[in-house]
């Protein structure tokens, strides 16, 4: 894990962010010098809780990966596996949301920003 994602990644989620009905605002929270990851704290409107995101530079998330997140993930967190060309298995979505932690695309985090409790959001 790390930040190795192409700088348009980051660039097109925040532009995202910056326009998404649900967002009052956000922020990163990682290090640039202590972290290897990108990490933003999302502060939602109409009384939705805030989210850490976490944006994954995997290509394939596996649940070896889940595991060894960074601290700041924990329940209410969304883990966004942030290359379009990335896959993870369906099997870490369970654990996930037992967890009670959202993974998924860049459409699912878009569409998880509407719901409280995001971890049971099934995009469609």
């Amino acid at each position: 894990m790390g930040r190795n994602l192409y700088y348009t990644i980051p660039q097109y989620l925040e532009k995202a962010l910056d326009n998404h009905k649900k967002v009052a605002s956000w922020r990163r929270i990682d290090h640039p010098q202590n972290d290897d990851d990108f990490i933003y704290l999302i502060e939602r409107t109409d009384g939705l809780s805030d989210i850490i995101l976490h944006a994954s530079d995997e290509y394939s998330y596996s649940l070896t990966d889940y595991f060894q997140n960074p601290d700041k993930i924990k329940e209410g967190s969304f883990i966004l596996v942030a290359r379009p060309e990335a896959k993870y298995d369906n099997s870490i979505v369970e654990i996930a949301t037992n967890d009670m932690i959202s993974i998924g695309k860049f459409s699912a985090l878009m569409g998880a920003l509407y719901i409280d409790e995001h971890w049971n959001y099934i995009p469609k």
